[in-house]
């Protein structure tokens, strides 16, 4: 009978002691490790220095009009040239057949 107990509580404390190391956090050297092997991220161009002039470059297949080529670069935009998009033509809606009489 003692030997059973003894064999439960092997089990109980192997158990335990898998528990603790599973639950472990990483280290602090882990971490550090981990930070230096990331790239570091890119930095983004600063567009303040740059001389304002409105462009009109496209992004996503649609024309926006930007502060200068450097904004427009930095969101992503292609093909930008100078001065400002010319705006959409407004309506949109059908329009009304004359009747004949």
């Amino acid at each position: 009978m003692t030997i059973k107990k003894l064999a439960y509580a092997t089990v109980v404390a192997a158990a335990a002691v898998a528990f603790v190391i599973g639950s472990a956090v990483p280290s602090e050297a882990a971490k550090k490790k981990k930070a230096a092997a990331a790239p570091p991220p890119p930095s983004q161009p600063t567009c303040l220095l740059n001389p304002p002039g409105q462009v009109c470059a496209t992004k996503g297949g649609m024309k926006f009009t930007y502060f200068n080529a450097c904004y427009a670069a930095k969101d992503g935009a292609t093909s930008a040239t100078p001065g400002a998009c010319k705006a959409a033509k407004g309506g949109g809606g059908k329009k009304a057949k004359k009747k004949k009489k």
